[in-house]
């Protein structure tokens, strides 16, 4: 609620790809949300007879669907979504389709921007479905490598405090209409995966903060077995590549994409050592594809750059970037352990 008593209008983005199960859960959860003043539009790509499934189980005049019949990707679709959304919303949510709300979570979310002007994302409290009482991903900080320092894994009753982040996941967030296009919405060449990540960067380049609200708790269908697919590993490492090629200044861009590049090829060896031949052809293909699409990214990085008030070395004293490999220490530990807890499950 504003200052003056009012409730913001706020557009809320649901992202679907294929299914309609999913999504029918999600939208039911949506509308029985306790704040008064919302529109839900679903991006659709590639679901049969969506809209009339929409209007026959729901029959509400707050959902608007937006279908596309080929794959345009999730970062295109935040981007129709915004575009789309009623031009007197003052915030937009960005959600997966295999999100459930709590009934107060939108209010809190806007709440919580309410307070703070200077707070231009805010990432929902997301809890995975399959690693139950267990945290999704929050992005607390960025290692030497791009690996993300994050909450995935932890215990979800520990993050009960309200706190500055790095960046937030689109799997439920909110942002500022206005800001959405001050910062350019989303890049939507990245496809899938970590737009989010670079959306949230260039929102803190202008000099605004991200925060994470533990009252706004939803519930995430996580799966495992898609962090070592092999589209989630070509997206994963490109995408990776892009965010420090381009939001990071020279310098400390050169040494993070020698570092990622190095890494990425030592999991390249061990992928093949393994005989894991798609998984090391999509760390090849990500990285031909940087080379060859340079040109397009350096246009991208010139424009960041030249619109940027915070220097790195803010991000580097508060921890937000950090100098060693912290994360993907972290990381590898957590995915070795959810590998073998789901080797055992079979």
């Amino acid at each position: 609620m504003s200052l003056d008593g009012s409730y913001p209008k706020v557009s809320v983005i649901v992202v679907n790809y294929k299914s309609y199960d999913l999504l029918r859960e999600c939208l039911r959860s949506l509308l029985e949300s306790d704040y008064p003043s919302f529109e839900v539009i679903v991006v659709d790509s590639l679901t049969p007879h969506i809209r009339e499934n929409i209007e026959k189980d729901f029959k509400d005049n707050r959902i608007k669907v937006i279908h596309f019949d080929s794959n345009i990707g999730a970062a295109a679709s935040h981007n129709i979504g915004a575009i789309a959304s009623d031009p007197s919303s003052k915030y937009l949510v960005f959600m997966d389709n295999d999100v459930l709300v709590t009934k107060d979570s939108l209010r809190a979310l806007v709440d919580s921007m309410e307070r703070d002007p200077q707070m231009g994302v805010i990432q929902a409290k997301v809890v995975s479905l399959s690693n139950k009482g267990r945290m999704d991903h929050m992005g607390l900080g960025l290692d030497l490598a791009g690996t993300w320092l994050t909450t995935y894994g932890q215990r979800a009753e520990i993050l009960n405090t309200s706190m500055e982040i790095f960046a937030a996941s689109s799997s439920m967030m909110i942002t500022r209409r206005d800001l959405y296009f001050e910062a350019l919405g989303f890049d939507d060449t990245y496809f899938i995966y970590d737009d989010d990540t670079d959306y949230s960067w260039r929102v803190r380049l202008l000099g605004y903060s991200i925060g994470f609200e533990p009252r706004a708790v939803v519930y995430h269908g996580d799966k495992f077995s898609v962090r070592l697919r092999h589209d989630k590993l070509y997206f994963g490492f490109r995408n990776r590549l892009l965010n420090i090629f381009k939001n990071m200044e020279a310098e400390n861009m050169a040494l993070s994409m020698i570092i990622t590049l190095y890494l990425g090829y030592l999991n390249v060896v061990l992928l093949a050592l393994a005989f894991k031949g798609r998984e090391v052809l999509a760390y090849a293909k990500a990285s031909i594809n940087v080379v060859k699409t340079l040109p397009l990214r350096s246009i991208h990085r010139k424009i960041i750059q030249r619109r940027r008030k915070v220097k790195d070395s803010f991000f580097y004293r508060r921890g937000f970037l950090r100098r060693d490999l912290l994360g993907t220490i972290v990381m590898m530990r957590e995915l070795l352990i959810r590998y073998y807890h789901s080797l055992r499950e079979k």
